[in-house]
């Protein structure tokens, strides 16, 4: 037994020693190979009330590339202040990673003046990975600070609702609400920072060779798990959906009342679905109708831009990244249209209630 485990102490210390070597050596001839760039890991911290929150003053790539967080964590200027410092509308966006611009350097996003192309100042406050939920109690926290004309939410059909249902998403804990008769109650007591948590996220975020091998063992599980490729499934909106999307309307419908005590106007726009837009398919994602018609019933308006993002797919122009969901440069400048006063914008509004 004692010459087990000498042999696999001696494994073991070979191993750690290869791989001290091997990311001296990735740092020194080779800086950029390895280095993890997942949004939550490198731009995010932990946030008892939020899950995790946009880390401040962060700069991340080159220009191309570039990610950017200001004293606010926020991916905008530095010169961004609180209150208002000229007469230029100001609105404030909420999202996830769709606003917040996975997958899109700092010069592509749609809250970008020179994409949006208007004097309107726009204030991007999305967060990888949240949900409504998430996304509302960023709001109270910290996005009812800034002096602004319109709070817009960009709500991601696919993946928003079941945000919403659950206590813990992408292995991170976070807060939910819960529905007891009618009034939303929140869940926050398991949110807890742990250290062994940390300890792997820094991993990722900072260590080459445990990013590399990661990869690695990630690209042997999917060439053996390989599954073909088929067209997606129309989505089946099942009683447990109908649940969420009652829960996340309660949820809208409270940030709605916070907005609007701020003196702001408040609506939603719907993020495309792009595995309907890619095959063509005349609708967006079937949670849409379902969440305009509980938006027009509390008196919300909301903006679907999924027809035109269908137009420029089937004119040849791809709106969205190749390897995942989210919108490429094309695709941030056909969104800028719908949170901005534009034709394609208005003729959008509450779409559901004229078909």
């Amino acid at each position: 037994m004692k010459a087990i485990l000498f042999r696999f102490a001696a494994v073991l210390i070979s191993l750690v020693v290869v791989a001290l070597l091997g990311e001296v050596a990735m740092i020194t001839f080779a800086p950029r190979l390895g280095v993890a760039v997942s949004e939550k890991n490198r731009f995010c911290r932990f946030d008892h009330d939020l899950g995790w929150a946009p880390l401040e003053n962060i700069t991340w790539g080159e220009k191309g590339d570039l990610v950017h967080q200001n004293q606010f964590g926020l991916r905008a200027p530095d010169d961004m202040q609180l209150k208002r410092t000229s007469g230029r509308k100001r609105v404030l966006l909420l999202g996830d990673s769709y606003v917040w611009g996975l997958g899109a350097s700092q010069e592509e996003l749609f809250t970008a003046p020179g994409v949006h192309g208007t004097n309107d100042e726009l204030i991007n406050c999305g967060v990888s990975g949240y949900g409504t939920d998430q996304e509302y109690l960023f709001y109270l926290l910290k996005g009812q600070k800034f002096d602004v004309d319109q709070v817009v939410l960009a709500f991601t059909l696919y993946n928003d609702v079941t945000n919403n249902l659950n206590s813990e998403q992408y292995s991170y804990l976070k807060p939910y609400f819960t529905l007891n008769g009618g009034q939303l109650v929140l869940h926050n007591d398991h949110v807890r920072y742990s250290r062994v948590d940390s300890f792997f996220r820094n991993a990722k975020r900072e260590c080459r060779v445990w990013n590399l091998a990661g990869h690695g063992l990630d690209g042997l599980i999917h060439t053996f798990l390989r599954k073909p490729k088929h067209l997606e499934p129309d989505v089946v909106v099942s009683e447990a959906d109908r649940e969420g999307i009652e829960l996340t309307l309660a949820i809208l419908n409270k940030l709605k009342e916070a907005v609007e005590a701020r003196q702001a106007e408040f609506y939603v726009v719907f993020i495309p679905y792009k595995p309907r837009v890619e095959n063509h398919l005349p609708g967006n994602h079937p949670f849409a109708p379902l969440i305009a018609a509980g938006l027009t019933q509390m008196g919300v308006s909301y903006r679907e831009p999924y027809p035109e993002f269908l137009k420029s797919a089937i004119a040849g122009v791809d709106p969205f990244n190749v390897g995942d969901n989210h919108f490429n440069a094309a695709g941030h400048a056909l969104f800028a249209k719908f949170v901005t006063d534009t034709d394609l914008a208005r003729a959008s509004i509450d779409y559901y209630t004229h078909q």
